[in-house]
């Protein structure tokens, strides 16, 4: 049994995308995850997702720091999930300088113990395992990029790319 991971990032004000890459996935996910830069294009999705018996877990990224919404103040840079025993670490990345390498992404999972780490901002998707943790980029969403996770007793990917783009 594997519980799946819809991972969302850098939406950059498509809204659009959003609802149809929830229309296409949320029946098959047990949590959504969205990695920051314009999380807030989440809001108007979150109670539909909830009453769906999916979770919720959204961390801000630096363009939403620049922006005057009071509610961002209260959106963490990094959260923690954890999913079939193994610890999640979801952070948007530029605070780690994940445009530079995942060298401080590394020594910050390592030092938290997280198996799993989830980021964005560098808009380009990516999976790799590095000294056992598991790094996985879904792209930005505003280019129609969009990953899910399976968790279970091992760990797989897919990074999807909505069709038909304006």
């Amino acid at each position: 049994m594997s519980q799946k991971i819809l991972v969302l990032s850098d939406s950059h004000g498509h809204m659009g995308l959003i609802s149809d890459v929830l229309r296409i996935e949320l029946k098959g996910v047990q949590t959504v995850v969205h990695l920051g830069d314009f999380w807030f294009d989440m809001k108007p999705f979150i109670k539909n997702i909830k009453e769906e018996g999916v979770e919720v877990v959204i961390v801000r990224g630096n363009v939403d720091q620049m922006r005057e919404d009071k509610t961002t103040s209260f959106i963490p840079e990094i959260e923690f999930i954890k999913i079939m025993d193994k610890k999640i670490m979801c952070t948007h990345g530029h605070i780690f300088e994940v445009q530079n390498g995942l060298e401080k992404l590394k020594l910050a999972s390592i030092s938290n113990g997280s198996k799993i780490v989830f980021f964005g901002h560098t808009h380009q998707p990516l999976a790799k395992e590095i000294d056992g943790i598991f790094f996985f980029n879904p792209g930005a969403l505003k280019d129609g990029l969009y990953g899910i996770v399976s968790i279970g007793e091992t760990i797989s990917y897919k990074h999807y790319r909505l069709k038909n783009l304006p």
